[in-house]
């Protein structure tokens, strides 16, 4: 995660390079260090003012020209015999690291210096440790802090130097009554903070979750706060840690929503982050008749799954609906839901709103059906025939059958409008009864189409057709107004998924035409009649 070069200089006026460099080479840099070795004869400050660690084997040198030299943090060794140590270590007092005696080996030089660099390396690792931590807990939002077994605060993030309005420093080492601004009797007493918490966190060795209530300098807080404890290399605990999350703003709204839920003409029901239902209002107990005490607690899922077991999605994101049984009657609910967002844009619940739609669901279904439906006869209409076959025919045969009464002006004009509704209407009734299972439409006056998809046999449509003929002419002779009537009726079919719907109808149209003229009152299929 990080890389650092160490420049490592030796300063050396006896012909000794041979000796340093050799001890040196045979250095195990750790990983995430490099380092560059040079030995010189004389000092040079602008190359010893880089050195990270600097190795003075001299019998003479400027000390404090050498000291103003040095970065902060360089290490330096002082090699020599006993006179010249002691000499060199009342000259620099205590700004030296190492003293390394004369004589010594290669391999003396060799672990010595291997041993500074791991000393580098633990440090450089504590310090991006550290910075890491630090940079962590002050980017989170929320409060947290460390503290010893005592209670002390060892370190704490930005937000928690925010909420009490003190400095980082200020806070560290001191305990919770200080920080807080609380009087020791208060403190004592627990009116504002749960003393027992951090005891229970000790005694279960574990992560604990509470509510807590705090006096701030923006007024008293309420937490909910995750606490745990931290162990040392035994096992032994420590200290602990803790993340704060305020939801004073949230509680506050939550007494304002409760007013707004009972009040609402809507069935309305809260959950929070994990799904679990937290309250609901009035209108919702009656609708699906548990109080709200009852509720509370539920899985929201569970409970969906137990009551609302037809709910069908919306098309639109985050609709649904369902029908509910209430006093007996069906009424259908339209279900929305709401994500709830704390302060910190977090999702923390969800509201759901049970609105009833039973009424503007009757009207649509009427409107529907009338826009689809022949008001005088209750069979589907000509506009619905098109958009019927655009979705439902795909690449299925269709096989249709033209109807079309003959004598039927006359028995207008003769007996008068009445009559003629009424062959109309006992002619949709017959077709209903001799094809349950098909589509059929009048498509104007005394003209009737019966739409077969899938796969059907001519002969079997002319069969079918001339049992409806028979059925007709039953029914129209059992009349004094309409026993001069009777069917022509033409039947055309393709198997071709790409013949237009037009084509198909325009060769039954034919068919029937050609049935009129063999004297009406016939049955003709286009192509086998011609």
């Amino acid at each position: 995660m990080y890389h650092c070069q160490l420049n490592i200089h030796i300063l050396n006026e006896l012909n000794e390079k041979t000796f340093w460099e050799s001890a040196l080479e045979k250095l195990i840099v750790p990983e995430g260090l490099s380092v560059r070795v040079r030995v010189l004869a004389q000092t040079d400050g602008d190359i010893l003012k880089d050195s990270d660690i600097l190795i003075i084997d001299l019998e003479e040198f400027d000390s404090r020209q050498i000291q103003s030299w040095l970065k902060k943090d360089a290490r330096l060794i002082l090699c020599g015999n006993a006179g010249q140590i002691a000499q060199l270590q009342e000259t620099l007092g205590h700004r030296y690291d190492e003293v390394w005696a004369r004589p010594f080996e290669r391999e003396f030089a060799t672990a010595r210096t291997q041993r500074i660099l791991e000393q580098i390396k633990t440090e450089k690792e504590l310090w991006i440790t550290r910075n890491y931590l630090d940079t962590t807990i002050d980017s989170i939002p929320d409060l947290v802090w460390f503290k010893d077994i005592r209670g002390a605060h060892l370190k704490v993030n930005d937000a928690f130097c925010e909420a009490v309005g003190k400095t980082k420093e200020d806070v560290q080492g001191r305990g919770h009554y200080y920080i807080w601004d609380l009087e020791p009797e208060d403190y004592a007493k627990g009116e504002y903070v749960c003393l027992e918490t951090e005891e229970e966190v000790l005694r279960r060795k574990e992560t604990c979750l509470f509510d807590e209530r705090v006096k701030s300098k923006n007024g008293l807080r309420q937490f909910k706060t995750y606490k745990s404890p931290v162990f040392g290399q035994d096992g032994q605990v420590l200290g602990t840690v803790g993340i704060a999350h305020d939801v004073t703003d949230l509680e506050n709204v939550a007494t304002e929503l409760e007013i707004v839920l009972q009040s609402m003409p809507f069935a309305i029901l809260v959950k929070n982050s994990e799904g679990i239902i937290i309250n609901t209002n009035h209108k919702f107990t009656e609708y699906f008749g548990m109080p709200a005490e009852e509720i509370a607690g539920m899985d929201f899922e569970q409970w969906k799954e137990q009551l609302l077991k037809d709910i069908t999605e919306q098309e639109k994101d985050g609709y649904m609906e369902t029908a509910i049984q209430v006093d007996g009657q069906e009424r259908i609910l339209e279900i929305h839901k709401e994500p709830i967002y704390d302060i910190f844009s977090d999702l923390v619940g969800e509201l759901c709103i049970c609105r009833e739609v039973t009424g503007e669901r009757m009207m649509e279904q009427q409107i529907l059906h009338n826009a689809h439906t022949d008001f005088m006869t209750g069979l589907n209409n000509r506009r619905y025939f098109y958009e019927y076959m655009a979705e439902n025919r795909g690449d299925q045969e269709i096989s249709m059958i033209y109807v079309d009464m003959d004598g039927f002006k006359q028995v207008n004009d003769t007996y008068g409008h009445k009559a003629g509704d009424e062959a109309l209407i006992l002619t949709a009734r017959l077709m209903e009864k001799c094809f349950p299972q098909d589509f059929i439409t009048r498509l104007g006056g005394d003209e009737f189409l019966i739409t077969i998809l899938g796969p059907c046999q001519a002969s079997v449509l002319r069969k079918k057709a001339l049992a409806l003929q028979e059925e007709m002419l039953r029914a129209f002779r059992a009349s004094e107004q309409l026993k001069q009537l009777s069917a022509s009726i033409g039947i055309a079919q393709s198997s071709d998924p790409e013949a237009e719907i037009d084509t198909v109808l325009r060769e039954s149209d034919m068919a029937l035409y050609r049935a009129k003229q063999l004297g009406r009152g016939r049955c003709c299929v286009y192509g086998d009649d011609f």
